[in-house]
């Protein structure tokens, strides 16, 4: 009889170590923060003080995040962001400062974006191109008006008026899957055929820099006053079609350049086994410099970034180098970003945005990601053999709505580029961001087993 008691409580401790550590870290940053604040910035000795701290909090809570989701079927990014929204006060002297943030949130994105690429064989990825391109090109724009649409009117609902850059920035910067929350789960589930599994990761990858481009576009043009149907309209200009084919050319031409780098690399360690710790560092470098000399002339560095990790295969004698190079994903980039987005917000501010917020993303999920999807590549559900896609695989492709870390990247850049006010911008696009990653990752292997598509 004890040990069936046991059995629950030993199921619900790591849930109480969760928010216990949460609630603790939040007390000690909401009720004291400002004055440790203080008090490291009147150090005459060490003016740093403060940034040096808030960079020591995130490595604190990169280890918290990941050891106190272990046993259970929550993703270490949940836990990062409410960990960010906790220490809200302490972190600020990062997030109030913009290029600090820009630095860490661009350096983060270019290599998460490069893991995307090369997690996606190049064979893989051309293989199922028409699938994925409908779904990660006009899939994004379409998916970004009817959720810019759907947060318009349940805004109105709800009483809650919201400008039109935030309603239109919501539905670009949404719009896309992301490959860091997908691979994991899937990593053991065991697909009956691959080709779901692959759609999905691949569509991920592409779809971050489609978001990306969208999201990029909308910043250029003056949003104030518009509605969602003229925004979206404005995109079909000379001037948008100038600029996005500036992004895609230089992006890809700049992909092309990382991947020559990292090939250099390879060519480079094949002649001998000697091992250093420069290696590593300039394998981590090579997307971030593909990214920043797309930007320079004017290209999309998330686009290079994906390009050259995409045309990048990495070789048996590369492993140990690709190794660090996911633990410093694991350990820095994603926890880096999550943390920095849960600290933009305040948690009064996301309590206040709750029901809109709750609302737009099971809106978001369970009517809109179908719809999509059975309206892209639904076609193929009519088709026989391999080319073609079975009603179980396209409702389990439907299912698969996880939003993280490029989409919390944007978010990022768009408050700190926006001149006009964007109160719920963040608070809206946090909900989504937390119940896609809440209620999707436990179900997804759930669903492909009841679907059959998985044993």
């Amino acid at each position: 009889m004890g040990t069936v008691v046991e059995q629950p409580r030993a199921r619900l401790r790591p849930y109480l170590w969760l928010i216990f550590s949460v609630a603790g870290f939040a007390g000690i940053s909401y009720g004291v923060g400002d004055q440790i604040l203080q008090r490291l910035a009147s150090l005459e000795d060490a003016p740093t003080a403060p940034v040096l701290a808030a960079l020591v909090l995130f490595a604190v809570c990169s280890f918290i995040s990941f050891h106190a989701t272990r046993g259970t079927p929550l993703p270490s990014f949940v836990v990062a962001i409410a960990l960010g929204v906790a220490g809200h006060t302490l972190f600020a002297p990062i997030v109030a400062n913009p290029v600090a943030l820009a630095s860490l949130v661009t350096a983060s994105a270019a290599i998460i974006l490069f893991s995307g690429g090369v997690e996606m064989p190049l064979k893989d990825f051309w293989r199922l191109f028409v699938k994925i391109a409908l779904l990660a090109l006009p899939g994004v724009l379409i998916t970004g008006f009817a959720f810019s649409w759907v947060v318009g009117r349940i805004g109105g609902g709800f009483g809650v008026a919201l400008a039109a850059p935030v309603v239109i920035l919501l539905g670009a910067i949404l719009a896309s899957t992301d490959p860091a929350a997908i691979i994991p789960v899937l990593q053991d589930v065991r697909f009956k055929r691959r080709t779901a599994k692959d759609i999905v990761v691949a569509e991920s990858a592409l779809n971050d820099v489609a978001g990306s481009l969208l999201t990029s576009a909308f910043l250029k043009l003056s949003l104030v006053g518009l509605t969602v149907t003229t925004a979206y309209r404005a995109l079909a200009t000379p001037g948008t079609y100038r600029f996005l084919g500036e992004q895609v050319g230089f992006g890809v031409l700049f992909g092309i350049g990382g991947f020559l780098l990292l090939w250099l690399l390879t060519h480079v360690k094949r002649g001998h086994a000697a091992r250093y710790g420069a290696d590593q560092v300039y394998f981590l470098a090579a997307p971030i410099i593909a990214f920043v000399g797309a930007a320079v002339f004017g290209g999309s560095g998330f686009l290079a970034a994906f390009v050259a990790g995409l045309l990048f295969d990495v070789e048996e004698h590369m492993k140990e180098i690709e190794h660090f190079f996911y633990q410093v994903i694991d350990g820095v980039a994603k926890p880096v970003i999550f943390l920095l987005v849960g600290a933009l917000v305040d948690v009064r501010a996301l309590i206040a945005y709750a029901p809109l917020g709750i609302a737009a993303a099971l809106v978001f999920m369970f009517i809109l990601r179908p719809a999509m999807v059975f309206l892209m590549i639904g076609v193929f559900g009519f088709v026989r053999g391999g080319r073609g896609l079975s009603w179980r695989e396209l409702l389990f492709i439907s299912f698969v709505r996880e939003t993280g870390a490029i989409p919390a990247v944007l978010l990022v850049t768009a408050v700190s580029r926006m001149t006009t006010p964007v109160h719920g911008l963040v608070e809206i696009g946090m909900w989504v961001i937390l119940l896609t990653l809440i209620i999707a990752p436990p179900l997804t292997p759930w669903v492909a087993r009841k679907l059959g598509v998985a044993s």
